[in-house]
């Protein structure tokens, strides 16, 4: 070949290479099998390199890193557009944001920032790792748009639109569910569910943490979403149960969370629409919107898009078993969904239900949602400035002034927290520089301001106040129609700060807190420290003191002497060049406020002893435990894990749990799974239950009840968490029962809600809160006590008030709780029960009632 025909071939090589017209490889010849085919997955590993392999073939893709998992694994997201768009992807993120922000801008500078912008679309898939099918299809979906491959002129659209696409946003839970199902595929376990969380510690709660933030993914999702980024669309892809409808898509039902923008509904229900259509134009059955998911707000990643004027959408797809087909008899299929109707227009007739069949579903309905995004691009930016501006110009009906949070609080570290919490979700905080009066109250400077008028003001507002869940009946009279989940969730109630709802305007100078600043804690020259124990990291403090061998002890009551006054159950730390080295060390993460007194003698006080902490975990994947963990592990608590064989011995030797630990923790779990592994009877969360391999099987048993028996009589503390109680009441022999056993809802019932409590802080369950707490109330329960047996007693720590019960959410019939116990140390032997009949740990969020548990494992000696 001569130098002018090489010239020409490199030049057109050059050409193929930068339109695209290379061909870039399909997932089915890198897999080696059909996206989708039954019983075929491909784990993250492949996902990513199948990714990281588009992003050197193509110019019209490109791979980013957006964070690290809990387990350390990359995060990916793979940005598709033009080619031309990726050389300006920070001016069209500058504009998303720009837009966003309002402030300053007109509305004739915003049109033209819309249209000059690009829509930004973010596709979310996987978050629920057995709903696997969306992880599969991104691969497919990906290729399609690279190469032109859709019901539209796809190359047009991404002229216009910059698609976001996460393949998974629990990439350790992708992995570990894949890694199960290759495991047994071709046995009798095949699609069987893991014996552990498939997110290490939130399992399925992975998807109510879109307001906390606790775990790592969700970080990184939210980042993406209200810092760099700014999409005006979203829509995260799940899976659902599988005789019903095919396919859910928006419109969502009701209620409808009040805050939200109504002209954010209709562009959810314009998406909706049209993903609709065009999975009818394509022949697809089976599509229902209007049903089962609810417009309110439950702390999910897609529904808190809403409260940030970003259109957000949740697509929930039929399930199969993870990568095996089922079939579905045709009489199998409910009457609601083999009939006719406005929101359910062609029934699917029932029959085989393919792994293939959900990718081709999340396909048609992902490039349906990149059509919609292209053809309204200008509409989809410009309302993004308009829903913004309108929040921070009108002030809505009933709509406060602001929120103030107070500068002195009981835990002023956790109060510092739910700043930094409000501040990541994109939430405006002012502060105060000097005294004012707000509603006729006064504050002292320091005081931090949420004013309303702001972007993200439907967010702040939604956190803040406290909720008031519609009265919905299935018919006049009727039973209550449930939430989706969550009825409240207000912030400040659940972490224990206080907050006030303001009416009416103030004027104070304000500061805008761009950084949370922690103070710094010093330590005094004094023969003894003293802790506040109304600082959950007080907690954290004592037990890493307690770890290097300090000498600690509780407060029995409160102290007044020398000037100082704490209330019961304060830290007594006695000064040695050892436990002053590690209390520094403790206060760098966190900084409590640190007293010192020169003599303890005159203190009425019981010692501490380092606590061997365990934790019960059955083979079931309960969430309630993975939360739990990751309140000890945030604290710094170290902790053992027991499964069911910990709690049997041999023929020669019985089990002695006290030998080795000094508290044990069930967390909130049903008795009869933690005994036997099943439920006793049927109910809605036993048909999730699928045969285990034998070594997964079973329970505690009765030779485990015996174990924890001996446990407790022997000095021992049991922790039974919410519904974990019963165990200790109905097996343990407490004298305690459930009021509520029995009562239909029709009588009572409560939601995921917010209740008041009174609390008896003078006892070592209750020191270091005040004389009311706000407690969660999730499936928990309500306490008789009685007169006990000789060798038994018990101590009310926490109960329902009279009146006025409810603080946040929905809850009828008050009065079969009140003046019932919440929360109740009962004493055995050597040893306690503590039974929290609430979720004190409620997903890591309720920091206002971590003490409950925290107490308990810091329970003083002798009492």
């Amino acid at each position: 070949m001569n130098r002018t025909k090489k010239l020409a071939f490199l030049i057109l090589l050059f050409f193929a290479i930068y339109s695209g017209l290379l061909a870039q490889t399909p997932p089915d010849k890198f897999l080696g099998h059909r996206v989708g085919e039954d019983r075929k997955l491909a784990d993250y590993n492949q996902i990513k390199a199948y990714f990281e392999l588009l992003d050197k073939e193509s110019p019209k893709l490109a791979v980013l890193n957006i964070g690290k998992t809990t387990l350390g694994k990359d995060m990916i997201m793979a940005v598709i557009t033009d080619e031309e768009n990726m050389k300006n992807l920070d001016r069209y993120r500058e504009i998303a944001r720009r837009l966003k922000e309002a402030r300053g801008l007109s509305e004739e500078e915003a049109r033209k920032l819309a249209k000059e912008g690009k829509a930004i679309l973010l596709i979310t898939c996987n978050i629920h790792s057995t709903e696997i099918a969306s992880s599969q299809m991104a691969m497919e979906l990906a290729y399609d748009l690279i190469t032109g491959k859709a019901f539209f002129d796809v190359n047009q659209a991404l002229k216009n639109v910059i698609v976001l696409l996460c393949p998974s946003i629990n990439p350790d839970g992708q992995q570990m569910v894949v890694d199960w199902y290759r495991k047994y595929v071709g046995t009798k376990y095949e699609g069987s569910n893991m014996p552990w969380l498939y997110h290490p510690y939130a399992g399925h709660d992975n998807n109510r943490d879109f307001f906390m933030f606790n775990l790592a993914e969700t970080r990184a999702v939210t980042k993406v979403l209200y810092h760099d980024w700014f999409p005006q669309i979203h829509i995260d892809e799940h899976q659902m149960g599988s005789n019903g409808a095919r396919l859910f898509v928006p419109p969502f039902m009701d209620p409808p969370l009040p805050n939200i923008h109504p002209l954010l509904w209709r562009s959810v229900n314009l998406c909706g629409v049209n993903m609709a259509f065009d999975l009818q134009k394509h022949g697809y059955k089976g599509v229902v919107n209007g049903r089962s998911y609810t417009g309110w707000w439950i702390g999910a990643c897609d529904d808190t898009s809403w409260l940030h004027n970003v259109v957000g959408l949740l697509s929930e797809a039929a399930s199969v078993r993870v990568a095996s087909p089922i079939y579905i008899e045709p009489t199998e299929v409910p009457k609601d969904y083999y009939e006719k109707r406005m929101d359910f227009l062609d029934p699917w007739p029932g029959g085989w239900w393919r792994l293939r069949d959900i990718v081709d579903y999340e396909l048609i309905l992902s490039k349906s949602l990149v059509k919609t995004a292209w053809l309204n691009k200008e509409d989809f930016l410009f309302n993004s400035y308009l829903m913004s501006r309108q929040s921070i110009e009108v002030r809505e009906k009933n709509q406060p002034y602001a929120f103030i949070i107070p500068k002195d609080q009981p835990d002023y570290l956790t109060t510092l927290k739910m700043i930094e919490i409000l501040q990541f979700g994109g939430v405006e905080v002012h502060q105060a520089k000097q005294d004012f009066i707000a509603d006729g109250k006064f504050y002292p400077a320091g005081s931090f301001v949420v004013l309303l008028a702001q972007p993200y003001k439907a967010y702040a507002w939604a956190l803040l106040e406290k909720q008031k869940y519609p009265d919905l009946r299935q018919y006049p009279g009727g039973p209550p129609v449930p939430p989706y989940d969550n009825a409240g969730w207000t912030l400040p109630l659940q972490m224990g700060v206080k907050c006030d709802q303001i009416e009416n305007e103030f004027s104070v100078p304000l500061e805008k807190v761009e950084k949370v600043v922690y103070p710094k804690a010093e330590i005094p020259d004094f023969a003894y420290f003293v802790l506040d124990p109304r600082y959950n990291a007080s907690y954290g403090i004592a037990f890493g003191l307690l770890k290097n061998k300090a000498e600690l002890w509780r407060a029995k009551a409160e102290i007044k002497v020398d000037g100082l006054q704490l209330p019961a159950g304060a830290f007594l730390i006695k000064n040695t060049a050892e436990s002053k080295k590690t209390l520094a060390s403790l206060l760098e993460k966190w900084p409590v406020p640190v007293k010192g007194l020169a003599d303890i003698s005159a203190i009425d006080k019981a010692s501490l002893k380092f606590p061997r902490i365990a934790i019960y975990q059955s083979w079931r994947g309960n969430m309630d435990e993975g939360w739990t963990r990751y309140v000890l592990d945030d604290l710094g608590f170290s902790y053992t894990i027991l499964h069911n064989k910990d709690f049997k011995g041999t023929k020669e030797k019985k089990v002695n749990l006290k030998a080795n630990f000094d508290v044990i923790i069930f967390a909130s779990e049903n008795p009869e799974v933690i005994k036997t592994g099943r439920f006793s009877r049927p109910n809605e969360f036993a048909r999730f239950m699928t045969p285990m391999p034998p070594e997964y099987e079973g329970g505690i048993e009765k030779e485990g009840v015996d174990a924890l028996k001996a446990f407790v009589e022997e000095g021992g503390i049991l922790v039974t968490l919410n519904q974990a109680s019963e165990l200790a009441m109905n097996d343990l022999g407490a004298p305690v029962r459930n009021a509520l056993s029995g009562v239909d809802r029709t009588k009572f019932f409560c939601p995921t809600s917010i209740l008041r409590i009174k609390v008896d802080n003078t006892t070592p369950l209750g020191y270091g809160f005040g004389e009311e707490a706000a407690a969660v109330f999730a499936q928990s329960l309500a306490f008789d006590t009685w007169t006990p047996p000789v060798d038994w007693d018990r101590k009310v720590v926490a109960y329902y008030p009279e009146d006025d019960i409810l603080l946040s959410g929905w809850l009828l019939g008050g009065d079969y709780i009140a003046r019932k116990a919440a929360v109740v140390d009962v004493k055995h032997g050597k040893g306690h029960i503590a039974l929290i009949g609430i979720r004190a740990q409620n997903r890591a969020q309720s920091h206002g009632t971590y003490k409950f548990l925290l107490n308990a494992l810091l329970y003083p000696e002798g009492m």
